[in-house]
């Protein structure tokens, strides 16, 4: 394995395992068996290192997303993709609050995550089956999905946020999109 992944390896490792506060250079260092001249090599700084975490994180992510193969069922696809977001949320909590604190300084790195959610909104339009325009439909599947990861980042347990999720999706499908 190359140094680089075993650094960040241990970074993601005491992250989730000890929360942010954990991850300072000497644990993370220590914890990949590097100097921290090396670790500076690699990331530049505690910075560079996070960045890498979260942009690790992403593309986590987002490659399980593009492995969801579209279905001729664009609602069934839109609600995997709801689901997918909110199981990655409580599946790894501590990376995932940290990937969403970046976004609001780089609103960027969720941009291939709206895009697809949005394409799926797009073929519902196509079978004429919202109740409105693409983007607004896609802004409030955006902004309600961010909503229940609210929960997460509030402490809410995770039944609860499960049952929250449902019950949101149900009552935004129900609002947004006519049945077949």
């Amino acid at each position: 394995m190359a140094t680089e992944d075993e650094i960040l390896n241990a970074a993601v490792g005491l992250l989730e395992k000890d929360g942010f506060e954990a991850v300072t250079t000497r644990a993370v260092c220590q914890a990949a068996g590097v100097t921290a001249p090396t670790l500076y090599h690699h990331f530049g700084d505690k910075d560079g290192l996070l960045r890498a975490v979260v942009a690790r994180g992403v593309e986590t992510f987002m490659a399980h997303k593009r492995a969801n193969r579209q279905t001729t069922d664009a609602m069934a696809d839109l609600k995997r993709g709801w689901n997918g977001w909110i199981a990655f949320a409580l599946e790894r909590p501590k990376l995932f609050r940290l990937m969403i604190e970046s976004t609001r300084s780089d609103p960027s790195a969720s941009q291939e995550a709206f895009i697809i959610m949005r394409a799926i909104v797009e073929r519902l339009a196509i079978e004429g089956r919202l109740t409105t325009d693409v983007d607004t439909a896609a802004r409030t599947i955006w902004a309600a999905s961010n909503g229940v990861v609210t929960l997460l980042m509030q402490g809410t347990p995770a039944a609860e946020i499960k049952s929250t999720s449902e019950l949101l999706f149900e009552a935004l499908m129900a609002k947004l999109v006519r049945p077949k």
